[in-house]
């Protein structure tokens, strides 16, 4: 167990630093000042601006998520690391280990983000805005979003299993769902006789997470994420099982 969680460690550390990661969070902090400082709507409060934070940084999940196995394929450590002394079903579990891991790193991000829209929006905000914030709710959603949505993107590199550029369809792909379902899930909000119509719609890992980062927080929007996270999982730790790894 300790060599799958210091795998888990190093893989997450590994992806983090790389260049391209970086430079999607400091994007992300400049899209959240942004907000903060040119447009800060007056009916904004902190978790408007945590919002907008968490949908530029959405993209970031997605990228770091596939990035846990594409790297392997990238730089050629597939068949070391599928071949050696893990079995391909510890593997995966130690995948799953990291996308724990990036959302405790996504979260501290988000929390920085928070403070600095507390410091900067004072007057606004300022330490009685930062501490009525439902800090543990977003460690959850976090948690939540980065499983599943991070699941997904594993299953479709482990489809693919290569390098293809066309990943990034893939991501883009995914960042149009949510963004466009951000304004479903409002539309549901505000009109609650549409439930019975978009009840299917509405059991898909895409509204429950959209819902979860608007703030709709509950315990069934965080299980029906979870089950799905979980189902992908199974579903990518077989593919990669029957998978010949050359």
């Amino acid at each position: 167990m300790d060599r799958l969680l210091k795998t888990a460690y190093l893989n997450v550390k590994n992806v983090l630093r790389t260049k391209e990661l970086l430079l999607g969070i400091i994007a992300a902090f400049g899209y959240s000042m942004l907000w903060i400082l040119v447009v800060h709507p007056s009916k904004y409060d902190l978790e408007g601006y945590s919002f907008e934070f968490e949908r530029f940084l959405f993209v970031i999940i997605l990228y770091a998520a596939v990035s846990l196995l594409r790297d392997d394929i990238r730089f050629n450590t597939s068949k070391t690391v599928f071949t050696g002394i893990f079995n391909r079903i510890e593997i995966m579990f130690s995948k799953f280990i990291s996308l724990l891991m990036l959302a405790l790193a996504f979260f501290v991000l988000a929390e920085i983000n928070n403070i600095l829209a507390s410091i900067l929006l004072y007057s606004k905000i300022g330490i009685t805005g930062f501490f009525a914030y439902p800090h543990i709710q977003m460690f959850i959603t976090y948690v939540a979003t980065t499983l599943v949505m991070g699941s997904i993107m594993l299953l479709i590199v482990s489809i693919s299993f290569n390098e293809s550029k066309s990943i990034l369809f893939y991501i883009l792909f995914l960042a149009m769902i949510n963004f466009y379902t951000s304004g479903m899930t409002m539309l549901i909000y505000r009109n609650p006789e549409l439930k019975d119509k978009l009840w299917g719609y509405m059991i898909t890992p895409f509204y429950n997470v959209s819902a979860l980062n608007q703030g709709m927080f509950t315990v069934r929007a965080v299980l029906i994420n979870l089950i799905w996270a979980l189902v992908f999982l199974l579903a990518t730790t077989v593919v990669i099982s029957r998978r010949e790894i050359k």
